[in-house]
């Protein structure tokens, strides 16, 4: 690690990139007004941090006397802008990082800045499970298909070197737990029968709102709004009076099978958490 100082700035640089990730996210974390990229974050002075950013100087100072037995002084550095940069080792590789979500079946990929050679990748790495990849936003959706998905995402997550790049995975290990958690419950035998004869009891309900017996809340809910929007009473008010009650009665249908199918999915998802 290497430090300088200025009287507007403190410029800090290290080769070690995990070290460099960890202040990265403290400092996203803790301090509002930030500049980031790959490689670079700068963190400009904002007097209400002042408590967060002694504490977080005490860190630097700590381990840079570490590494070096050297003093750092760093007397008034809370109150300059802060610099950090990271100095790569290798010429040739590229550090990116990737934010990981979990969003029903799926594990999301915000790919930011990387190139879409990392992309492609990723779905190669996984080509026997559904990808959608959204080229414009760089978001990889990735559907898990068994539970040995979840033993190849966990050696995904652990590599840092992949292809000439490295790669940081930012995800919260908690929220990854619930997910391979839950999506185990709903694979499960005890889930899928239980609710396949509920389902069954409500078959009418799904064909009125043109979906699936197996289609998610999701596709319900989305059913369901297009649907209203067509048979609404207010949109059919200038016809015939027969035909207002047509459009009625299919609108008071759609509302009832709607609602029936609410508390389905609400008890699945009882079920789960339970």
């Amino acid at each position: 690690m290497n430090i300088t100082q200025t009287l507007e700035s403190l410029s800090i640089q290290t080769q070690d990139d995990i070290l460099f990730c960890e202040l990265r996210n403290i400092i996203i974390k803790n301090f509002s007004k930030t500049i980031a990229n790959k490689g670079k974050i700068i963190s400009f002075y904002e007097e209400s941090e002042i408590p967060q950013r002694k504490c977080f100087l005490k860190f630097i100072k700590k381990i840079y006397e570490k590494e070096t037995n050297e003093e750092l002084n760093l007397f008034f550095a809370q109150y300059k802008t802060i610099k950090i940069n990271y100095v790569q080792k290798n010429a040739v590789s590229n550090m990116f990082f990737v934010d990981v979500d979990f969003v029903k079946d799926e594990i999301v990929l915000l790919l930011n800045n990387t190139h879409k050679i990392f992309a492609n990748y990723i779905m190669q790495c996984f080509k026997d499970n559904e990808n959608k990849f959204n080229e414009k936003q760089n978001i990889l959706h990735v559907k898990i298909k068994n539970e040995s998905d979840f033993d190849a995402f966990n050696t995904l997550f652990s590599k840092k070197e992949h292809l000439n790049f490295i790669i940081h995975f930012n995800l919260d290990s908690t929220k990854f737990d619930t997910f391979k958690r839950n999506f185990k419950v709903q694979k499960s035998s005890k889930f899928v029968n239980r609710f396949s004869a509920l389902a069954d009891l409500l078959e009418d309900n799904f064909e009125t709102l043109g979906c699936e017996k197996d289609s998610d809340f999701e596709q319900i809910r989305q059913s369901y709004l297009s649907l209203v929007k067509i048979y609404h009473p207010d949109r059919h008010a200038s016809k015939p009076q027969k035909i207002q009650n047509e459009y009625r009665e299919k609108f008071e249908k759609i509302q009832t099978a709607y609602e029936s199918l609410k508390p389905l999915f609400k008890t699945q998802e009882n079920f789960v958490s339970a």
